[in-house]
């Protein structure tokens, strides 16, 4: 069992006071909030790097001091050593949790594989770029083939091509049978990712949404055009009635966002150039902003009730 149970977290020194939250096995948990609201401090303590482990953390019907070994932990903050090849740093890490001899080939050559990093084993970390040494710090986190991976913030700092390659990583990773969290500020269109949600403000979890939320979240696409004849225009208004086009740009929200495949097919049939095809909002940032109202966001998207402590068996949940 990787599913993780919080319950009454609070992280001295941080803005985390009353969290509880229970993410289950195999989820890619999304942890949502603005700078400052304690994500990075939740996840620490979920890895247990606070020091003294939390009894209000398990994984599985485990405390969290108990399954270090099983968790991998991917950090903005963490920076690894500059004189290092990315082969001996990876080889250093594996060493940290006893792989060595076959396993130590076998567990490299999937780590390096599954990030895409190759072609850098024998790159010093001093000559990587900033995306470069993101993709090797996630590859250390993975050494192990770790039942849980936390990632804080995987996208800043990247550029947006570089963000949606990481993206794609992460992506395949969710195959990959293991129990992901994922803290973000919102700045980027990560939500794909995503099966549930928790928004973290005031020092708890105040909203959670689940996989077909997270899907309707409101979204608005601009398609920018060079003129769209005439039998193209009609045809594209008529595909759902939120759809807002003039000659040169189209507006897709609401329900119309799901017509955006059908709208490019009508412009490339019709030899129509596409300009440019780009978000004017990220649902992600949305709930961000929507976070500093957190009796608003509640009502909308409501936090689970979890009703009992974790004791020395399987926690129990009811949602509300």
């Amino acid at each position: 069992m990787n599913a993780i149970a919080v319950t009454k977290l609070a992280v001295p020194l941080s803005p985390i006071r009353d969290v509880s939250l229970h993410i289950p096995e195999h989820c890619c948990y999304g942890i949502i909030g603005a700078s400052g609201s304690g994500k990075s401090a939740l996840l620490n303590a979920i890895a247990g790097l606070h020091g003294t482990q939390s009894p209000h953390i398990r994984m599985g019907t485990q405390s969290v001091n108990t399954t270090t070994a099983q968790i991998g932990i991917v950090s903005p903050r963490i920076q690894p050593p500059a004189h290092l090849t990315v082969h001996q740093l990876l080889v250093t890490h594996a060493a940290l949790y006893g792989i060595a001899g076959s396993t130590l080939t076998t567990h490299y050559a999937r780590a390096m594989r599954w990030c895409a990093i190759e072609p850098l084993a024998s790159k010093y970390i001093r000559q990587l770029s900033l995306f470069d040494v993101r993709r090797v710090m996630l590859a250390c986190a993975l050494i192990n083939r770790p039942a849980l991976l936390l990632i804080d913030e995987p996208t800043v700092g990247l550029y947006a091509h570089e963000q949606h390659v990481m993206i794609d990583i992460i992506e395949n990773l969710r195959d990959r049978e293991m129990t992901i969290v994922i803290a973000t500020r919102g700045d980027a269109p990560l939500e794909s990712l995503f099966d549930m949600i928790g928004v973290l403000a005031d020092g708890r979890i105040i909203s959670e949404l689940d996989a077909q939320q997270i899907r309707t979240l409101p979204r608005t696409i601009m398609i920018r055009t060079n003129d769209i004849p005439t039998a193209a225009f009609e045809y594209i208004i008529t595909l759902d009635p939120s759809i807002v086009a003039t000659r040169r740009n189209i507006v897709l929200t609401g329900t119309g966002v799901a017509a955006l495949a059908q709208i490019l097919q009508t412009l490339l049939h019709y030899n129509v150039h596409i300009f440019r095809i780009e978000p004017r909002n990220h649902p992600l940032s949305d709930l961000v902003n929507q976070s500093a109202m957190p009796h608003v966001l509640a009502k909308i998207y409501p936090p689970r009730n979890i009703t009992s402590e974790i004791g020395d068996g399987p926690t129990s949940f009811m949602e509300q």
